[in-house]
């Protein structure tokens, strides 16, 4: 299973499904501000970055930040993206899933790499 990294999962359902994929074998640690993400990147890498996209952390300097410190596979779900973050988020690198994380942990739980996520946007 992925070590995954989930960037503002403050919600009942994302606390939810992170149990919930914890409770698989999925290695799961959350970051609730840029500080925090910092110090989980750098205390270890992760296989994939989950970003809700309509919280706080789609901020354009966080998102910069976290992508010129992090080389690998970025995610960003939500069901309202606005098209402008979205092309902010694909400039970036980072794929864009316009669903909820309800939907993207089936799609982890399914295959065991986060580039379960890629063919999913």
């Amino acid at each position: 299973m992925s070590n995954t990294l989930f960037l503002n999962a403050t919600t009942p359902e994302s606390m939810k499904v992170i149990s919930q994929l914890d409770e698989q074998g999925h290695k799961s640690r959350i970051a609730n501000s840029l500080q925090a993400a910092i110090r989980a990147l750098e205390e270890h890498v992760p296989d994939l970055v989950v970003i809700d996209a309509s919280l706080e952390f789609s901020s354009t300097t966080a998102l910069i930040y976290i992508r010129n410190m992090f080389s690998g596979e970025i995610a960003a779900y939500g069901e309202k993206i606005s098209a402008a973050t979205r092309q902010l988020l694909v400039h970036l690198g980072v794929t864009v899933i316009l669903r909820s994380i309800s939907e993207i942990a089936s799609l982890l739980l399914s295959r065991s790499s986060g580039h379960a996520l890629t063919g999913a946007a």
